[in-house]
């Protein structure tokens, strides 16, 4: 018996590397990434500056009008109050100035204790700092929106 030697395909050579392409192929991808993390960090930092602008108090006494809301931002509750007063201060044609402070941070307590209330609340002060109202628990759009209209006009 003859013994038949089986021929193997002939091996392929691996095309030359080209550094330019990998470099290339690289930067494509660092880009495509930075592409999808671009809207997130955006929308970061513009929340973390209206974080800020709501939480500043220093408004309330200064001449204008303000509303806050003791705000927990884990209370069902407390985001439908949100949710209702930000629908009301949009109807409004000169609406008080708007301020949320988060009870869950030291100033947010802070504020909370000296006003003697809780979350689910909003505070009126008028233009000079004085509190005229006091909103506990989930209220209506239409109420928000006449009590907003009278602190304003309580500045005329």
């Amino acid at each position: 018996m003859k013994k038949t030697r089986k021929t193997l395909p002939p091996r392929q050579k691996k095309a030359p590397s080209n550094p330019a392409k990998k470099i290339t192929s690289m930067f494509r991808k660092i880009l495509i990434a930075l592409a999808f993390l671009a809207v997130p960090i955006a929308w970061l930092i513009a929340n973390e500056h209206n974080v800020r602008t709501e939480s500043d108090l220093s408004v309330i006494g200064s001449g204008t009008p303000v509303a806050v809301q003791i705000h927990d931002h884990s209370c069902p509750l407390c985001q439908r109050l949100k949710a209702n007063a930000e629908d009301a201060l949009a109807q409004i044609n000169e609406p008080p100035a708007w301020r949320v402070v988060d009870i869950n941070t030291t100033k947010g307590a802070d504020f909370a204790n000296q006003q003697g209330v809780g979350h689910v609340t909003i505070l009126l002060f008028d233009a000079q700092g004085n509190r005229q109202e006091t909103i506990q628990g989930v209220t209506s759009v239409n109420a928000l929106r006449d009590a907003f209209e009278q602190l304003v006009a309580s500045r005329r």
